[in-house]
């Protein structure tokens, strides 16, 4: 583990400068996406709906209480009359203003315990918006990721292509050196001047990669044109893994697929109990106040109060409430199902990738001694080219071998980071 410690945390070919582009790490690359990604964004949503759920939950065990207030005047047109007492006339328009104050509050004795079973279901549903939550910052951070290492990936890359072509122009050197001693013929210099040619279109292609690779890594952080990845030693870090069945355990508790999959059934259970509180009573108790006065009294507001005891009860509504519960019946035992699948899904990928992890651990050391060797050939037929002793189809073995070595040096290098993020994105924390 210390020698892959010292392979991963040493890169293979040295650092370019990106001139005037941004450059990034990748804690600031994953900062920045969380806040970008709409699925996140989203996700948080759906967590702050999930609490207000609950707190409404909460609220049905509390009265409910209404008040009201109303003023109005009303106008009568009659004809008009003589006062039968003092003999006066009485004009027949008559306008009368009225004021009135209302307040009313009920409060729900029994639910055939909806009320907790609804609390249950909300409470369900805020474990699974955490969850979900964690999952989408949890994902988010592994495209970013990987996004990331392709990026870095197609620097080294291209840094190969650059040592190709390097390669490429010594041997044509080399064979333009022995054309003008007639120590060799043209077709070598043709030879090198084709292979030269190629190495630099794979260049080519390598920079298109690389753009590609950064101008998407800039979109998923909420940038616009292009970002470069920065690599640091802790991003090539060996990983800790410990207890293959402790990890395995671990998942099977704390990992957010598997902890949205129980909450679901959680909440499905929940949703059974609330379908049974409707063979059940209701139990209600109701309160008013009211205050009303008027013109013709001038205002004086007379008081009325009122209380009330309810029940109310569901006898027979035709067979709904067994659909109903039928189908929560059986959407429990469909979400029963789902977190099973849930958890042995979380054990294969957990283990598939901690499989590729030591298998790209082992390509590493492999890929360190085929490059050493290859660069130690390729030295050996460079030379022994330049004297004349091999012909140029065998140097260009040599040189392809190299190439070939570099590359898959590069790939298990990157192969081994993108399984560890893959294990940190099924556990949901960082190894």
């Amino acid at each position: 583990m210390r020698n892959l410690s010292l392979l991963l945390a040493c890169s293979i070919w040295p650092a370019s400068a990106t001139g005037q582009q941004r450059s990034i790490t990748l804690p600031e690359a994953i900062g920045l996406a969380v806040r970008a990604d709409p699925l996140v964004v989203q996700a948080e949503g759906t967590a702050r709906t999930a609490g207000a759920s609950v707190r409404a939950a909460w609220g049905e065990f509390l009265p409910r209480i209404s008040g009201g207030a109303s003023y109005g005047k009303s106008f009568s047109a009659l004809p008009s009359r003589t006062d039968p007492i003092t003999g006066q006339v009485l004009g027949g328009n008559v306008t009368t203003g009225s004021l009135g104050l209302q307040a009313q509050a009920s409060l729900d004795l029994f639910t055939g315990f909806r009320r907790g079973a609804d609390l249950s279901f909300y409470r369900a549903n805020v474990t699974d918006a955490d969850a979900s939550l964690a999952d989408s910052r949890a994902q988010s951070a592994l495209r970013t990721t990987n996004q990331f290492l392709q990026a870095l990936q197609s620097t080294d890359l291209v840094r190969v292509r650059q040592d190709a072509i390097r390669r490429s122009e010594e041997k044509l050197a080399i064979a333009n050196a022995k054309l003008a001693t007639r120590a060799n013929t043209i077709a070598d210099s043709l030879q090198a001047v084709g292979d030269l040619a190629r190495a630099r279109s794979q260049l080519l292609l390598e920079q298109q990669n690389l753009l590609a690779a950064e101008a998407t890594l800039a979109r998923l952080i909420g940038l616009e044109g292009q970002v470069s990845a920065a690599s640091d030693s802790s991003l090539f870090r060996a990983a800790a893994l410990g207890d293959t069945a402790a990890l395995i355990s671990e998942a099977m508790v704390r990992a957010p697929a598997v902890v949205r999959a129980i909450a679901k059934t959680r909440s499905a259970r929940a949703a059974i109990g609330i379908n049974r509180a409707g063979y059940w009573p209701a139990l209600t108790l109701s309160a008013n106040n009211s205050l009303s006065g008027s013109s013709s009294s001038n205002y004086d507001l007379l008081s009325g109060r009122g209380f009330s005891f309810g029940l109310s009860w569901n006898l027979f509504d035709r067979f709904a409430r067994e659909r109903n519960l039928v189908q929560a019946r059986t959407n429990y035992e469909a979400m029963q199902a789902s977190e099973a699948d849930a958890r042995r899904t979380v054990a294969a990928n957990l283990a598939t990738q901690l499989s590729a992890l030591r298998i790209a651990e082992q390509r590493i050391a492999l890929a360190i001694q085929s490059l050493e060797a290859a660069r130690a050939t390729a030295r050996v037929q460079t030379e022994r080219y330049r004297l004349g002793s091999i012909q140029i189809f065998e140097l260009n073995a040599a040189q392809d071998a190299l190439s070939n070595a570099e590359i898959e040096a590069v790939n298990a290098r990157y192969d081994y980071v993108r399984a560890k993020a893959q294990i940190e994105a099924i556990l949901g924390r960082a190894l």
